[in-house]
């Protein structure tokens, strides 16, 4: 994951909080992206598993954003879209390697029942190792 757009958009959002704070109305909005984007800015440093479990904190702050700050809000959004991609792309990888390891279970079976000769078992394994 990309987590550079995190830190991105939370330090858009710190200077345009602190900018909006110049003013008492402007406070209203200014003090909640200060804080919105000091968060999404330390969510830069946890893992990629611990931003999975931060997904919807990040959507939270994504709306927000969308709202008052529209930069940071896209740059979150782009986030959260190639999160959803990563996990996808993870799932696929893993799924891909359950495959392969149930096939090299039924390989083996059919090898141990003497259905395959030692040359057709490596032949075998050897294509779907290759995969």
């Amino acid at each position: 994951m990309n987590k550079s757009l995190l830190k991105i958009s939370g330090i858009i959002s710190i200077v345009l909080g602190i900018i909006c704070c110049l003013t008492i109305f402007g406070a209203i909005i200014g003090v909640p992206l200060i804080i919105g984007g000091n968060k999404i800015k330390d969510m830069a440093n946890l893992s990629d598993q611990e931003l999975l479990q931060q997904k919807d904190t990040i959507l939270i702050w994504m709306v927000v954003f969308l709202v008052f700050n529209q930069i940071s809000g896209i740059l979150l959004l782009i986030f959260y879209i190639d999160m959803d991609g990563s996990i996808s792309s993870s799932f696929k990888d893993n799924n891909n390697n359950d495959n392969k390891y149930d096939e090299l279970e039924k390989l083996k079976k059919l090898y141990d029942d003497k259905v395959l000769t030692k040359e057709e078992f490596e032949t075998e394994k050897e294509k779907i190792l290759n995969k």
